[in-house]
């Protein structure tokens, strides 16, 4: 059984998305996640949602998370996740890519700032009808991780490489 801190997660979507008021303060619990050695049964509805929602979708692997099901799967040669509740409502989606991934509107808006950056990976993030992008870009001194979301882009973290002894 694997134990995974969601409430990081979720608040890592929060942030992702954007909070309208900087004292706003979100208290999530923990919550465990199992599946892996026994297989996860998931309902009718639960099942339903998922493959109309994600169309084409392979290799879908189920865990429970409380009383929600979190689901990772292939879809658009892309790791996707996503999570739906016991009645099959679709609570966030995640998918893992990289720049070909990316539709042009947001690439346009990373390079406009960072051209001489190389996008090494992306993540879309869809929660509550709003999606974010969070991109890592580097260059040969740093690395950023951006968030772009309705078109505005923000930084939100910035690593300074190290220089290597020679």
């Amino acid at each position: 059984m694997e134990k995974l801190i969601i409430p990081f997660l979720l608040s890592g979507l929060i942030l992702a998305i954007g909070v309208n008021s900087a004292s706003a303060q979100v208290q999530l619990k923990e919550v465990t996640i199992s599946g892996g050695a026994t297989k996860i049964e998931v309902s009718k509805k639960v099942s339903e949602s998922f493959a109309s929602l994600f169309k084409g979708a392979e290799a879908p692997i189920w865990f429970q998370a409380d009383k929600n099901y979190l689901v990772d799967f292939i879809l658009n040669n892309q790791v996707n996740k996503a999570l739906f509740t016991k009645n099959g409502k679709l609570v966030y989606h995640m998918a893992f890519g990289n720049e070909k991934q990316m539709p042009a509107d947001i690439r346009t808006i990373v390079k406009s700032k960072y051209f001489d950056f190389a996008i090494t990976s992306t993540l879309k993030i869809d929660f509550r009808e709003k999606s974010a992008w969070i991109v890592n870009v580097e260059d040969a001194e740093q690395f950023f991780v951006l968030r772009v979301v309705d078109g505005v882009m923000d930084v939100l973290d910035k690593i300074k490489k190290q220089e290597s002894a020679n």
